[in-house]
Parts: C-alpha cells; sequence; structure tokens
C-alpha cells in the first residue's frame, strides 16, 4: 500500500474523534483539488438541508468579514466568511455565509458560527470550507480530518485528447493519429456520489508503455509564487484549463502505444481503463 495513503488512513482514524462536519447532512458540490480553470480549489464546497453551519472542532475567533458590519464595502471572493484556530498551526475557514452576525471569541463545537449563504463570487447557495496550516501555509484535504463521507460510486474515466494549439483533439480507443510532438495525453474524468455531482478525484495513477509516469495524490496543497502547488508543481503541470488530468512527460513511439489509468476517489472506490492508439511520428529531428 503507498506510504501517503497509509499516512491519510492514520490521520484519518485519529482525527474523526474529535473532528465534525461544519453543517449537517452535508451535500457536497465541489471537491478538494479540483480544477478552477487556472488553480486548483482548496476546499470543499457543500450544501445543507439545514443552513447551519458549526464549527469543525472547539476553536477561537481570529477573523471575520460580514456585510452586516461593513455596508460600504462590496463582498470579496469568499463573501461573508469567519475564520477559526484550533489547537496546534490548523485553522478553519468558512466562506460564503449569509449577511448578519452574532460574534464570540471562543466557539465550542455545537455553537452556529453563521448560516449558509450565498454571498461573494458564488454561483448557487453553498459554503465553501478549507483547512489551513496557517504556519507552513499548507492546505489539508478535509477528507483526511471529517468523519467518512458515505460514497460508493467510483469515478468514470471518460475520454482521452491531445491538444493541438487551441483545439482538443479526441482520441478514440485503437485509432490512429499523425503526432507532430509529444504532446501530453489530457484525461476526462467524472466523479459523483447521487449521480447529479462532477466532482473531482482524490488520486489518479498511469502507466504509459509499461511505464509508471504519473502518481498524484489530492492530500495536501502548498503555496508557491506561482499559486498553489501540489507536490510543488504548478496547476499547469498537472490540470489543463477544462478540468482534464494531464499525463505529461511522456514520449510516443511508432506504433501502438498503451496507457493505463485508474482514478480513485477518497473512500478508495477505483476505476480503471486501458486504452491504446497507434501512433504515427512526424517530428522533426530537433523536436525529438
Amino acid at each position: 500500500m503507498n506510504k501517503t495513503l497509509v499516512v491519510s488512513i492514520i490521520i484519518l482514524a485519529l482525527s474523526n474523534v474529535s473532528f465534525r462536519w461544519p453543517v449537517d447532512n452535508a451535500r457536497l458540490t465541489s471537491t478538494f483539488g479540483e480544477s478552477r480553470a487556472d488553480h486548483f480549489h482548496d476546499g470543499v464546497d457543500m450544501i445543507s438541508d439545514s443552513d447551519k453551519v458549526y464549527p469543525v472542532n472547539k476553536g477561537r475567533l481570529v477573523f471575520t468579514w460580514n456585510k452586516s458590519m461593513f455596508p460600504l464595502q462590496n463582498y470579496w471572493g469568499g463573501g461573508n466568511y469567519k475564520i477559526i484556530k484550533h489547537e496546534g498551526n490548523m485553522v478553519s475557514v468558512y466562506m460564503h455565509l449569509q449577511d448578519g452576525d452574532d460574534l464570540k471569541q471562543v466557539y465550542e463545537e455545537n455553537e452556529i458560527i453563521g448560516y449558509v449563504g450565498n454571498t461573494g463570487h458564488s454561483y448557487g447557495k453553498h459554503i465553501h470550507f478549507s483547512l489551513l496550516d496557517n504556519v507552513k501555509r499548507e492546505s489539508t484535504n478535509p477528507f483526511i480530518m471529517l468523519p467518512r463521507y458515505e460514497d460508493s460510486q467510483p469515478p468514470q474515466i471518460l475520454n482521452f485528447y491531445v491538444k493541438v494549439a487551441d483545439k482538443y483533439v479526441l482520441i478514440r480507443e485503437n485509432s490512429s493519429i499523425r503526432l507532430t510532438r509529444h504532446y501530453p495525453l489530457l484525461v476526462e474524468i467524472r466523479d459523483t456520489v447521487t449521480g447529479k455531482e462532477n466532482l473531482g478525484i482524490y488520486r489518479i495513477r498511469a502507466v504509459f508503455n509499461g511505464k509508471d509516469v504519473l502518481d498524484s495524490q489530492y492530500s495536501l496543497l502548498g503555496s508557491s509564487e506561482k499559486g498553489l502547488t501540489l507536490n510543488n508543481r504548478v496547476f499547469n503541470d498537472i490540470t489543463d484549463e477544462k478540468g482534464y488530468y494531464m499525463i505529461s512527460g511522456i514520449t510516443f513511439v511508432e506504433g501502438i502505444n498503451s496507457v493505463t489509468v485508474s482514478a480513485s476517489d477518497f473512500n478508495g472506490n477505483t476505476a480503471e481503463k486501458v486504452f491504446s492508439i497507434d501512433v504515427h511520428l512526424d517530428i522533426q529531428p530537433e523536436q525529438q
């Protein structure tokens, strides 16, 4: 078993004792690490039949912004939000809350910190929830710290593409294609819980012509001058602007090329797809 996955399971087992979901009966609308066209999503979006929002653990309020307190200011992207500090360096962030605030210095797990809203840059009523290490400037996948979310549906590996200039070329199984350079392979993957969502995945692995070429796990996002990073790699090296997962650094051979892709959600539900294409190389020596 992958060492990082073992560590994640251990952390999950230890943390579930004290952490709770920020809303009752949460329904996911977006997951950690998903594409946002030019950056990673560094939290989890969710809705609930109840609008009540709770801290995931007892903590101290360290920052808040609410339109009710600053009526002459415009909403920023996260709308109304609260930041709660917990033991150690961990803080939790709750965005897009409703207008109106009731401030406390310390919040217990069962005390309401706000209500699910649609403020800021939001396309519907929900909250964005993040867990951050404010010293290391790292964002942790909330699924590692929160109680298990019931999900038995594996991801769907849908299509493969190469992007030539601004055009996406769909590559079909056993098709023949002429390539003028060693383009990255783009993989379209969809995950869902109820069949209505289009969620990101937790882990993707790829083997190209018998060689391991990709193993990315969305457990932790770091930060750099170029934005959020996954394993010290920036967004554009991992994900396409359409949200396709990128298999880069591969070298095609003349004739049959094969790729095996596996995709998993956080609960370990896994899909695998083996894909072959017949490649005809038309590459100048300086492009080899």
